[in-house]
């Protein structure tokens, strides 16, 4: 994880693991430990498996967004789902930073609602953000045109009153300490196997079996559900020494392609412009590039002038086929789950996703066809990890 987020820590000594446990949850960011506490305050007897610690991977590497909707506007999202689907997956969204904000109350997790900015530099988008800002108010959704705090070059602003800001890391680690002894950290888990009357995980030197199981891995799916259409995608940002308030607001710009905001104690955090080079990003690589950096760099200058960069690094989003997640039996598997696949917008999704997950698993509540893991078809694949 990020320093700007939370000092790396040692891990606690290894609990023992049970030889079964009703459900096995892989994966210990955002979505794992909803899940985690989803299933225990109904009374499920689950653990959760992390490989590294709790947060070690997207949900302590991103900025922190708590955005309405998935990374397209919301123009562009009725011209690919539909009107319905998209005004569906924008309340979607709104329910889980409200769920988020619940989970937040009490943990200093830094949760704050101070609204976004939503900017265009050109033509094109600022004219998809007028038609936007439209659909919107006809189906009764937050955000309007604005030309209050539009960063320099902005052509169009549309103002999101109901976004927010967290700390992920606190919110996470706070989640798993509210469920301690049922999270194992420092445990790989290397393959998972979908028997006829139940599932068992394989860990290095040692597996588990299990009524169900799920994985909560969002890009590093792939690596034990080979079948689940998610691709690994780099997202690089940088960070900066506390300098005076230039940011009033979580800005997202250019498409989505690039954002930032300014933590109260004064850090900015810029990130994106992987649209500059789509190739190099694709893949589980964490290193910082020079060539992302340096776009990052020249943002920063126009944001925030000389404010030196005290942290650069890069975390692996989870990106489907249609950028919609993925919950739910996987297709043709008996007792696997999957909720990933957020394509970006993982603390904007994670929450009300492993909500949906638990009610489809524990009261057989149907999912929306949207978010269902089974509308690809894709089959059931399991493969074994890369060491």
């Amino acid at each position: 994880m990020s320093a700007v987020w939370g000092q790396r820590r040692a891990l606690a000594p290894p609990q023992a693991l049970p030889a079964r446990a009703e459900v096995v949850i892989v994966g210990g960011g955002i979505t794992g430990l909803a899940v985690l506490g989803a299933l225990c305050s109904r009374g499920v007897d689950a653990i959760l498996l992390e490989r590294d610690q709790v947060a070690a991977g997207a949900s302590g590497r991103n900025a922190g967004f708590l955005l309405a909707g998935v990374a397209e506007n919301y123009a562009r999202a009725v011209a690919r789902y539909g009107r319905s689907t998209a005004a569906e997956v924008w309340r979607f969204t709104l329910e889980n930073h409200a769920l988020v904000a619940a989970l937040a109350t009490g943990l200093d997790a830094g949760h704050r609602v101070c609204g976004s900015l939503t900017v265009a530099f050109d033509a094109a988008e600022a004219a998809n953000l007028e038609e936007a800002a439209t659909l919107l108010r006809e189906d009764g959704l937050p955000g309007v045109i604005t030309a209050a705090d539009q960063p320099p070059g902005a052509m169009a602003t549309l103002h999101n009153p109901a976004d927010g800001e967290i700390d992920p890391v606190r919110l996470v680690g706070g989640l798993a300490a509210a469920q301690a002894g049922r999270v194992h950290e420092g445990c790989r888990v290397v393959a998972v196997d979908d028997g006829a009357e139940a599932a068992v995980v394989h860990l290095d030197s040692s597996s588990i079996e299990a009524s169900a199981v799920v994985l909560a891995t969002n890009a590093w799916t792939s690596e034990l559900l080979a079948s689940v259409p998610i691709t690994a995608v780099r997202a690089q940002m940088l960070a900066t020494a506390p300098v005076p308030p230039c940011i009033p607001r979580p800005v997202y710009a250019e498409w989505g392609h690039r954002y930032w905001r300014q933590r109260d104690d004064g850090i900015v955090l810029v990130g994106g412009f992987r649209h500059r080079a789509l190739n190099d990003e694709v893949g589980f690589d964490v290193t910082p590039t020079q060539a992302v950096q340096a776009h990052l760099d020249e943002q920063l200058a126009v944001l925030a002038g000389d404010a030196r960069v005290t942290h650069r690094w890069a975390g692996t989003m989870g990106f489907s086929p249609d950028g919609l997640a993925l919950v739910g039996l996987v297709d043709g598997a008996r007792h696997v789950h999957v909720c990933a696949g957020y394509t970006g917008h993982g603390m904007g999704f994670a929450v009300n996703a492993a909500s949906a997950l638990v009610r489809r698993m524990l009261d057989s509540e149907p999912l929306p066809g949207w978010l269902d893991a089974q509308r690809f078809g894709s089959g059931l694949n399991l493969t074994t990890t890369t060491p």
